[in-house]
């Protein structure tokens, strides 16, 4: 008897001493968490990257490191995290371009919907029009109406071949049946160079690199390429108020948290309860718009929805006019 009391006592320690490994290995988060960023750092998306893991670094009481992986495109990065362990400890913090655009323009060794999970969309940046004020015009009619008197005509510059800035070039072309020449840099910044120096007509990019020169009076901002205004430039009306076209199509930039798919849903719940806490926060809208992008906090299932929607309409986009990465 003494025999199996033993035995049941050392039975019932081996039972606990088991079960709590698996307890606590159900505890999370229990480590730091890697926030994979798809291109170098001092970007935008970067600048939203770390605001975002401080604060739910703090939410989560773990650290939450940012990993800058650059490299074609953004699909480098976003293919680290699609092969990653799926155990909630590495997550994405990306844009569309390497999401619903450039996997389209080249091949990608992941799939977008298949690979992984959304859990939040953070913020989107508008694209906006913008130009010299050497070349006239108050509105985006007029403005146009100059350019076609000068030597080469309309011209757009854009970050680079199939950016979303391109697609929206390849549209506003046809929809307005204008002679409007595309002409790409390497990267937003040039771009905006080249409209302050009137080496085009116009330029359309992102907002941080034109949002000082459009406060200085440098650049005008003539439209944004979205359904509705941006809080960001509330005065800069949508290419649907200044031309009547496009007016359901939505080229912006976006930046969403993403974790590889068949993540445990606890992990995601977690990670999904600390990204909204710090965007519900007073601070969270004036510090994206500092870094020139609106706050959106889209859950999961709508995040999910607009991604599916949006690679459709890039697709068709880059099918129907033949747009070739750069």
């Amino acid at each position: 008897m003494k025999r199996r009391t033993m035995l049941g006592v050392i039975g019932a320690a081996s039972a606990g001493w088991l079960a709590f490994p698996a307890q606590a290995a159900r505890a999370y988060p229990s480590a730091a968490i890697r926030m994979v960023v798809p291109y170098a750092a001092g970007g935008g998306i970067d600048a939203v990257a770390r605001m975002l893991a401080q604060g739910m670094a703090e939410e989560l009481h773990q650290p939450v490191v940012v990993d800058n992986r650059g490299g074609a495109g953004g699909m480098l990065g976003a293919e680290a995290v699609a092969k990653a362990q799926p155990d909630g400890y590495t997550v994405l913090l990306a844009g569309n371009p390497e999401l619903t655009i450039t996997p389209q323009l080249q091949k990608a060794n992941y799939s977008a919907t298949s690979d992984f999970a959304p859990v939040v969309l953070v913020s989107q940046s508008p694209n906006i029009l913008v130009a010299s004020p050497s070349l006239g015009g108050k509105t985006l009619r007029e403005a146009m109406e100059a350019a076609k008197k000068r030597p080469g005509g309309i011209s757009v510059a854009t970050p680079g071949n199939g950016s979303p800035q391109h697609i929206a070039v390849e549209l506003l072309r046809t929809q307005t049946g204008l002679d409007i020449m595309h002409v790409p840099y390497k990267g937003a910044a040039p771009a905006t160079i080249a409209a302050l120096g009137g080496e085009v007509s116009f330029a359309l990019v992102g907002a941080p690199p034109v949002l000082p020169h459009i406060g200085s009076g440098k650049l005008v901002g003539y439209a944004v390429t979205q359904p509705a205004r941006s809080p960001l430039v509330p005065n800069i009306p949508t290419l649907g108020e200044a031309l009547g076209i496009m007016q359901k199509d939505d080229f912006v930039a976006w930046y969403g948290l993403l974790v590889p798919a068949h993540t445990p849903p606890e992990a995601v719940d977690a990670l999904s309860k600390a990204a909204f806490a710090v965007l519900r926060r007073e601070d969270a809208r004036p510090r994206l718009a500092a870094l020139g992008t609106d706050l959106v906090a889209m859950p999961a299932a709508p995040f999910a929805e607009r991604m599916r929607q949006e690679a459709r309409l890039y697709g068709d986009v880059i099918k129907r006019f033949g747009i070739k990465a750069t």
